[in-house]
């Protein structure tokens, strides 16, 4: 458990207007990174009207300094949030025709870039009708994690019932405050740290610095090439208390069967991950683990680590699910962040090796459009180029990110949640990744993959839906598969 305590951020003051905070080096990886904007969907039963959700919306962004923030940089280079001549979130409202038309609107959100020095860093889509909608949230990740997204649904939700309740202003948590401090020295981290001192040394001699130019550049590209896809998942109330009975029965959590279910599913259909992919990555909640209080701030505040396992097809389902459970518990408890270490690295270097070195291959084309980022991808001793294969090379084979089963009220004055839908960030170089959340007795996992617009290469939808379909029989659902996505 992680005591409530918090630790002044190492980090330098300044002058800039409208500071809110500096970002960690953590969240300073999401900041320029398009490929993972996050999104969390609401179906809610009732007729939201226009003017109470606007309302709503104000407020909440009144409590929560992030929602309504842009990025500005110093002279360093540090990138702060700032509260300093934001505009308004955008509030788009369409009308709604079907039940798959949420995630229409999300491909069309993602087709949009963010801009950090103007912000906000935060759109709402409500996809309307006067019997059902969605209300969906989409957001650069560097500002929250799944979690405050989540909370941030609900906390509209209550300032639409009650228009009238005061609201406060309450500061984002930085991360860095709360990660477990490493004790003592060991041969790892020294030869670590001088890696990484090396590194940002190399760095520092030729840097290059992103322009929001250069991200328009790439992202146009990217989403020019790739479309993000979903198959879902969706288990009733009746169904998942059946599925959290067995669970209970075999000793594991939902989120960890899931994840078996899905590599087992994976394995049938496409064939064991390859070697240098049978690692699973794990982002888990910190506000779970502080000893007293409750961090409610909208910010990013997630651990995560990675390990190796390998789906054992001699072993059954349930033995497999087990021993997935059993190394998520313990590096959960341990409050492993092994894969958050970041705060050694120059920030300017992270922006390069995790924004723009991994695209050089891939999106090509972008590479022409700026002066900065030709002359970023001629300079082939760019210590950049290095780390990026490195980073490239470790990523897993799964990401699976649960919220867990979130005690949210169900009725909000004529509103009621019907179910929610978490959407994290697709990338070509992970084979599978895995968004669940539990609310109102309902369950949803999405599956989250990218096709390519234009290509001689198959589709993988029909694999994916496959795979969905093979998990949901593992979980002991085989009447509910289709050929449907949803």
């Amino acid at each position: 458990m992680i005591e409530m305590k918090q630790i002044k951020q190492n980090s330098p003051t300044t002058d800039l207007l409208g500071c809110i905070r500096r970002l960690s080096n953590v969240e300073r990886l999401f900041l320029w990174s398009f490929q993972t904007n996050i999104a969390v969907s609401a179906r809610i039963v009732g007729d939201v009207k226009e003017e109470k959700l606007e309302q709503a919306i104000d407020m909440v962004c009144r409590m929560h300094p992030l929602t309504r923030c842009r990025i500005t940089f110093d002279e360093h280079h540090d990138a702060w949030f700032s509260g300093d001549s934001v505009p308004r979130a955008a509030l788009r409202i369409v009308p709604r025709t079907s039940d798959s038309q949420w995630f229409d609107e999300l491909r069309r959100e993602y087709q949009v870039p963010f801009e950090p020095e103007v912000g906000p860093l935060i759109r709402f889509v409500l996809v309307h009708s006067s019997e059902v909608s969605e209300l969906m949230v989409f957001s650069e990740h560097c500002i929250c994690d799944g979690t405050a997204l989540a909370n941030l649904i609900r906390d509209i939700l209550d300032c639409y019932a009650d228009p009238k309740r005061e609201v406060s202003v309450i500061p984002p948590p930085v991360i860095t405050d709360y990660l477990q401090k490493k004790d003592g020295f060991s041969i790892s981290t020294i030869i670590g740290s001088f890696f990484i001192n090396r590194y940002n040394n190399q760095w520092l001699k030729k840097p290059y610095y992103i322009s929001q130019e250069d991200f328009n550049e790439i992202h146009a590209a990217y989403w020019e090439k790739y479309r993000y896809s979903i198959a879902l998942l969706q288990l009733e109330p009746e169904e998942s208390h059946d599925l959290a009975v067995r669970c209970r029965e075999n000793g594991v959590t939902i989120g960890s069967t899931m994840a078996a279910a899905f590599l087992a599913a994976y394995y049938e259909v496409i064939g064991p991950l390859p070697k240098s992919k049978r690692t699973v990555s794990t982002p888990f909640d910190l506000r779970r683990h502080f000893k007293e209080g409750n961090i409610d701030g909208f910010c990013f505040l997630s651990g995560g680590f990675n390990f190796p396992f390998v789906y054992d097809q001699k072993k059954s389902f349930w033995k497999n699910a087990a021993d997935l459970h059993r190394i998520i518990q313990g590096r959960v408890k341990a409050l492993d962040n092994s894969g958050l270490d970041m705060e050694s690295f120059n920030p300017t270097l992270i922006d390069a090796f995790f924004n723009l070195a991994p695209y050089i291959k891939n999106v090509q084309n972008a590479f022409n459009k700026t002066e900065n980022l030709s002359a970023f991808a001629s300079d082939k001793k760019n210590v950049a180029l290095k780390i990026s294969n490195n980073v490239v090379a470790k990523l897993p084979g799964l990401t699976t990110t649960n919220l867990g089963r979130l005690d949210f009220p169900e009725v909000y004055g004529n509103l009621r949640l019907d179910r929610l839908f978490l959407i994290p960030s697709a990338g070509e170089d992970i084979s599978l990744i895995i968004g669940g959340v539990g609310v109102c007795g309902r369950l949803t996992f999405s599956l989250n993959y990218l096709e390519q617009n234009s290509s001689n290469n198959p589709s993988p939808t029909r694999d994916m839906i496959r795979i969905r379909n093979i998990a949901l029989e593992y979980l002991g659902f085989p009447e509910k598969a289709n050929e449907s996505w949803m």
